[in-house]
Order: structure tokens, then sequence, then C-alpha cells
């Protein structure tokens, strides 16, 4: 047992990991802190087991634990779509990496876990499956907070499988390359998310050999890095709570030989080999003999239905069971199942077991029929519809017919311009407002405590105890009817806000939609430095004075020719602070001064009058997808090019067209906002 000489107390930060580039940077530990209540409980119930008397021996000649796993591969259509052998070269490495061995690279001084991995061959629904799932989304571009977004686009039972998820990025160019959950966490974010260039050792992750999801599933087992705490603690009580791992001061890079910790006793160098470091890939070979009680002592108690007998008979994980080759089985959602006339719906393709072909039927849509993986049908007369799916494979076809799944209504009649709402009527939400609130827990209230913008009230929410992480809450606003506005409408409304710890930051977010709520546009976003208007505090925050509150003033000349567009003010919560909204206005520029929350500025568009012949020029902060618009005053898109992965920096763009002369609107769009410009063609 190591001995603390001296009480000391150093944490490793985040902030100088988030700085490397393809480092594994300490999510887990900012996963840690926001789930802290429940990682608290299943830590008391862990070393509950391990002070059983005999475990540390049970867990030395306990029986081979069989972990059913599912591989949910979000892909958009690109590289990250890995093969079904990248992915079995990633179950490959666990056995290796969690058995040690012989001759693989897990064969290193540790032990045996006496843990292994058997990608899961029956559904949730008794069907045959090889494992695999895979949607195509745009939530591939993965954001942490969207965690339980990507889940609810597929998710099977964490008590009887180990839902892996394989991504293209993870918050961006951040340099994560992987998170996981703990155990005993909320089981719609339990798993692992893995970038797919991480997963495996062959085809994208050629470079690799897989040890990021070795590390991250060891989370999910519940052991903490080994560098937690840093130096100066005992680490059998504290620290990553495992004896036989040595302190370190901060994570390891690359395969060095060092000893960050010299008050340790016995004093030796730091644990590089360790899957738990941070360490290269090719210098990591061991689990030790505490860190596989740790793990033992998780699947006897939290995750103890995962493993046992009788699951395994249900996923196929069984020795006994014999695999065959599945047939595909037909599955799809839609984006939404409610939506105005004459707008439209996504359909995901969700088919199991590696479909080769797709027929599609839409009565009431256009098209009808379709072959597309993922189509987009529009619906131009009211009604109820159903709608059918035909999976073609390698041992036939599958369908599915849902009926009556598709209403088409009437859209409501959006009232005019201007609106106003201070929050000051005793009502709330009053004026048309309603309230988003998914989770059913904390979300926005009518507050008279703050010193308001205007008058003695404002809408807060109190991010301060709301610990359901990643969970946005909206002010969804009513209907509007932009065409019967003479001026171009703009959304004003002022925001105060703080920060209850530096590293914690909450999200404010303005999404837009002209077809009736089914898709929403971004065109308003802040979060850390640009939303804070007070000093960073532990306690809540009041705003205490009329000049600390912010300004947004939002151009919405877009959808000056919609009669029914919807507003969110949305909050997704990270931990931080109470966040206040006041005095929106719908209606004229009220300031003169345009704010523009996108990564594309710096839009420029000459000749302006045209001829049609036309020279755009933008920037963008970072690289994404775009297409660039050209809108009749009808409303009608007259021209469109879209683009992927747009490069970062100045771009430059021609277009040729034949339209006629008019007054049009330019604008570039994507996901992270839109900007626009008034177009003239004169010929």
């Amino acid at each position: 047992m190591k001995k603390t000489i001296l009480v000391l107390s150093i944490l490793a930060t985040c902030s100088n990991l988030f700085g490397q580039s393809d480092v594994e940077p300490c999510y887990f530990d900012k996963y840690q802190r926001q789930n802290q209540l429940k990682v608290n409980e299943a830590e008391k119930i862990i070393k509950e087991e391990i002070s059983k008397s005999k475990l540390y021996q049970k867990a030395m000649t306990s029986p081979v634990k069989v972990i059913p796993v599912v591989v949910h591969i979000i892909h958009n259509g690109g590289t990250e779509n890995i093969s079904d052998a990248q992915i079995q070269s990633q179950i490959d490495v666990l056995n290796e990496d969690f058995r040690k061995i012989t001759g693989t690279n897990g064969d290193g001084n540790g032990v045996d876990t006496e843990i292994e991995f058997c990608l899961a061959k029956k559904t949730p629904n008794g069907e045959c499956t090889n494992g695999i799932v895979r949607i195509q989304s745009t939530l591939s571009n993965h954001q942490t907070y969207q965690r339980s977004m990507l889940k609810q686009l597929t998710y099977w039972d964490n008590t009887r499988y180990l839902n892996m998820y394989v991504v293209k990025s993870i918050n961006g160019s951040s340099g994560i390359l992987g998170y996981s959950s703990f155990p005993g966490g909320p089981p719609d974010e339990d798993g692992i998310v893995v970038r797919h260039n991480y997963f495996g050792r062959i085809g994208t992750a050629a470079s690799s050999i897989g040890r990021t999801t070795t590390h991250e599933i060891g989370h999910w087992f519940g052991l903490y890095h080994t560098f937690n705490g840093g130096c100066g603690v005992d680490t059998c009580a504290d620290g990553d709570y495992v004896c036989d791992t040595p302190p370190a001061a901060n994570p390891n890079f690359g395969c060095p030989t060092i000893n960050s910790c010299s008050i340790d006793f016995p004093d030796v160098n730091d644990q590089i080999q360790n899957y738990l470091d941070y360490s290269d890939d090719n210098c990591k070979d061991m689990f030790t003999m505490g860190q596989k009680t740790r793990m033992h002592a998780t699947l006897n108690t939290i995750r103890a239905l995962i493993w046992n007998d009788t699951n395994l008979v249900f996923t196929g994980c069984d020795i006994s069971f014999v695999s065959a080759p599945c047939n595909v089985v037909a599955d799809f959602t839609a984006n939404s199942q409610t939506i105005c006339i004459n707008n439209q719906i996504l359909f995901t393709n969700k088919t199991l077991n590696g479909a080769t072909s797709y027929q599609w039927y839409f009565p009431g849509g256009t098209p009808a029929i379709s072959t597309s993986t993922n189509p987009t049908i529009t619906y131009n007369a009211l009604g109820t519809y159903s709608v059918k799916l035909v999976a073609y494979g390698g041992l036939g076809a599958d369908s599915v017919e849902f009926t009556n799944y598709i209403t088409v209504t009437t859209p409501p009649v959006g009232q005019a311009l201007p609106y106003f709402e201070g929050f000051e009527s005793f009502t709330f939400p009053s004026n048309g407002i309603n309230i988003d609130n998914p989770d059913g827990g904390i979300t926005w209230e009518r507050d008279t405590v703050a010193v308001m913008y205007s008058g003695v009230a404002a809408a807060k929410i109190n991010n301060l105890i709301n610990t359901n992480y990643g969970q946005s809450d909206a002010l969804l606003l009513p209907s509007f009817d932009f065409t019967t506005y003479t001026v171009t409408p703009y959304l004003f409304f002022k925001w105060a806000y703080a920060k209850s710890d530096p590293s914690y930051s909450d999200e404010l977010i303005v999404l837009v939609s002209k077809d009736c709520g089914v898709n929403w546009t971004q065109v308003f976003y802040r979060t850390g430095t640009n939303l804070v208007t007070g000093p960073t505090q532990t306690t809540p925050y009041i705003p205490d004075a009329t000049t600390i509150w912010k300004t947004a003033n939002i151009s919405l000349s877009t959808y000056s020719t919609y009669s029914n567009v919807r507003i969110k003010i949305v909050n997704v919560t990270d931990g931080g602070n109470n966040l206040y909204i006041d005095h929106i206005n719908l209606g004229s520029n009220i300031t003169g001064i345009e704010e523009s929350e996108t990564n594309i500025s710096q839009f420029e568009v000459f000749p302006n009058p045209s001829n049609g012949l036309i020279n755009i020029q933008y920037y963008l902060r970072q690289s994404e997808d775009l297409s660039i618009k050209i809108i009749d005053m009808l409303g009608k898109t007259v021209y469109e090019n879209s683009y992927k992965n747009k490069m970062s920096g100045s771009n430059k763009d021609f277009i040729n067209t034949e339209l006629s002369s008019g007054v049009y609107n330019i604008s570039i769009q994507a996901k992270s906002g839109m900007i626009n410009k008034k177009l003239i063609i004169k010929k």
C-alpha cells in the first residue's frame, strides 16, 4: 500500500490537454464531475464490494465474464462508415488486452482480467444480428453535450449490451478521441463514444492499435485515470482508488521513463504502460491486479446483469449459440410525424444487418416511391399516411410498414409583427410562449429578484442546480407571419449570465423554423466568455444592474417571405449558473447593429447590382458543410449549390446564373448558422 509522506493536492488540469493534437483530453474527468452524485453512489457500491472478505482472491479466480457488445456506427456517408472487418479488429484488440493473450500487444506485465467481449448475435427483439447498427446522421460530427441525442438515434438496453458508438469527430478539432460513461450513470447516456479513426487497427484506424477503446471501457468498468488526484495521495483511498498503480503528477504523453511523484512509498516510476494513462498506444500493455479487482467489483454489483448466463443466451453470446448469416431487418424513423402541408420529412433508415438496396413507398408523398437510403419526402395534401420500407440483403428481403404514420395539417395562422414579451405578467409563460422541457426537470421560470434590464421580471433557468448536463430547455415563441411586415424582421432580446466555475459553461442558442417546427436552423450561439455578463461565482448569480445585460439583435431577413415562422430560445445546461432572458422584441432593428453569431463572416457580393455573373467571398472560422442559395421575393429557391467540408479561412466562389432582373436574397447556410445579403440583378 502506498503511503503519503506529505499531504499535497496536485490536480491534473484539462486546459493544457486541449491544446494538444490527437491526444486523449480529460473529457472523462469532466463527465465524472457532471455526474458527481451518481459517481459517488457508484463509488460507494464498488468500495463496499471490494471490502468484502476474500474479494481479492475471488477476482483472481473468478470465471471469465463475457460482455455482449453492440457497435452503433453513426455516419454521414463518409469514411467514418467503417467496415465490419475494422469493427471486428477492435473486438479482437479488446480481448487481447483484457485477456493478456500471449503473443499480442496486450501481453505485458499486467494480469489477465478474465473479461471478454462478444459482438451480440441477437437483437433486443430476438432477431438475428451481427452486433452492428449503422445510422446515417449529421450527429456523426458529435458534440459531447449531444450524448443523449446521439443515443436517441439508436440504443439497446444497457443492462444487456455494452453500447459502443463510432463517430466522425468529437467536439470538432478538440483532440478528444473518445469518452465513456461511468457505472451507475443515466441509462440513456451509458456506453462509450470513439472516433472512427481510433476504433480498431485497420481501415481508417490503420495508424492506431485500438487502445483508445480499451482505455474508455476501463472507465465503463469503474476505473479512473492513473493520474487521478496527482501526487501526495494514498491511492488505495484516494486518487484512482487502486493500490498497485503508482501516483502520477499529470497524464503522460509519448512513452517516457519518468517518476513524476517522488513522495510515494515505495518510490517507483509512473506506470506509463497502464491502459488508463494517456501515453501512446504502443507503450500501453497492462491492467494491474488492483484494477482487475475493481472491474470485477463493478461487474458483481452495478453491471451484474450484463454477463450472467441468462443474458448471454438472450444476446446470443453463450458458448452454445451457433451463429448463422443474418437476414436484413427493416426499420426506420422520421424526424417528424406531424407536419404542415407542403413541407418535408427526412426518413432515417435503421435497417440491420447490411442491406444492399431499399424500396420505399410513400402514399400521398412526393416522390411516392424512392430507392434512397434516407429519403426526404414532401407532402402536398392534408391527411394521414402510411409509410412502407422494403430492405434487400444477401439472404432475401424484409419489410416494415407503419400505418397512419404521417399526419399533414394546415399550418396555424402566424400572428403579425411586432411582438414583445418582458415577462411582466404574473402568468408564466404567457403571450403565446410555451416551454419545451424534455426531461421534465429544472426549466425556465419567472424571476423577480434580479435587477432586470426593464420592468421587474425576467425568465430565468437555474443551471447551478441542473445536473442533467447536456439537456436543452427552450422558450418556444408563438408562430409568426413575416409576410405582412414591411421592413426586415429582427429578433432583439437581453440576457445576463455568469459561470460557477471557469471550466463550466452553459449555452444559449436561438433556432428558427420555417416548416412548422420540423427542421430548425441555428441563427445565434453563445457560450464561454461570449456568454458571461457577470463574475464567476459559486453562489447563484443575480444581476445587480441594468447595465450588465448583453444584447442580441439578429436579422431574420431570410424568413421575410414565410407566414409560419417559429423561434426557440434554448438553454443547454453544463452546471454553470443562472441564465436570464428579458425584453424579447420581434420586429424592426432596434439598435441599428446586426448580431451575427455564425461560423461565417466577412460576406461580400460583387458586383451588386449584377448581370447574373456573381462573385462572392466569405470567411469561415472552421471547416464545415454549407450551401449557397439565391431566393426570390416569393421565397422560391432559384439557385443552390452545396459544398462538402468547405475549408476554413477565406473562400471565394463564382456563380453564373440566368436570373431575371429583380431583387433577391443570396445566403450562405450551414449548421452553425447563416448569413445573407440583398442581391440585385439588372439585365
